[in-house]
């Protein structure tokens, strides 16, 4: 094992060693390559660190700085002397998700997902703080804008609605519309592209009528002009 993921969770090596339970220089023989963990301690090093895969992934910090509920989180998270690995298991969502929202890159993190963050945490997201989000993400006559992990089905939205998906750099990459956005989402799934850092991150907004669906997303895809990749060349429209 290298030492990027235990870096990236903050932790020295006493203190991912007291986690894992074997001395700090065993912490330090691994890193180095010395010797290896045998695959119970493998299996707790990802369960404290997540996969490699999973560790590395939407750690960028958002160009906008901290959010409101990236402030919320990562303070709350190190108060419960959490990593994100293990917030992740006991919540119920994506370790790419915890980075994303820590980041400030998902500035606006669904409810559900705020809501199972507070039940894991046992710390509740100040209603000044909650409101301004609502504020902050609401899009006048039509609702909510929200973001929601490409790659974990547990958070797709199952609304009607447009949604777009954003590369590695935060490029929007693909607009689309359904009336059902899971469904347009597992189509996806079967895409050449489909895949990161073409597809990294994605947000929705809820819209029930479908003419008006379909005209936000031709107006969103003008807007983007060739930025919105994959749609302004045809390689795929809904």
């Amino acid at each position: 094992m290298d030492s990027a993921a235990r870096l990236k969770n903050g932790l020295t090596q006493g203190d991912l060693a007291g986690k894992v339970g074997v001395a700090q220089p065993t912490i330090s023989n691994w890193e180095s390559g010395k010797i290896q963990p045998d695959e119970k301690q493998k299996a707790r090093l990802e369960s404290i660190l997540g996969s490699a895969d999973a560790s590395t992934t939407g750690t960028a910090v958002s160009p906008g700085g901290p959010t409101i509920a990236g402030s919320w989180l990562s303070k709350a998270r190190e108060r419960a002397a959490l990593t994100p690995a293990q917030l992740a298991e006991l919540a119920g969502v994506s370790i790419p998700t915890i980075y994303s929202i820590e980041s400030g890159r998902a500035q606006f993190p669904r409810r559900r997902t705020i809501q199972a963050l507070e039940k894991a945490l046992g710390v509740s997201f100040d209603p000044e703080s909650a409101r301004e989000l609502r504020e902050a993400s609401e899009i006048e006559g039509l609702g909510d804008f929200e973001d929601f992990d490409p790659y974990n089905e547990k958070d797709w939205p199952t609304t009607s609605g447009v949604y777009v998906f954003y590369d590695s750099s935060d490029r929007p990459v693909y607009v689309g519309h359904g009336k059902n956005i899971a469904t347009r989402i597992r189509d996806h799934e079967e895409k050449f592209w489909f895949k990161r850092p073409i597809v990294d991150n994605a947000s929705f907004v809820p819209i029930g009528n479908e003419t008006l669906r379909k005209q936000v997303e031709s107006v969103l895809i003008k807007f983007l002009k060739s930025n919105a990749v994959l749609n302004y060349q045809l390689v795929e429209r809904d």
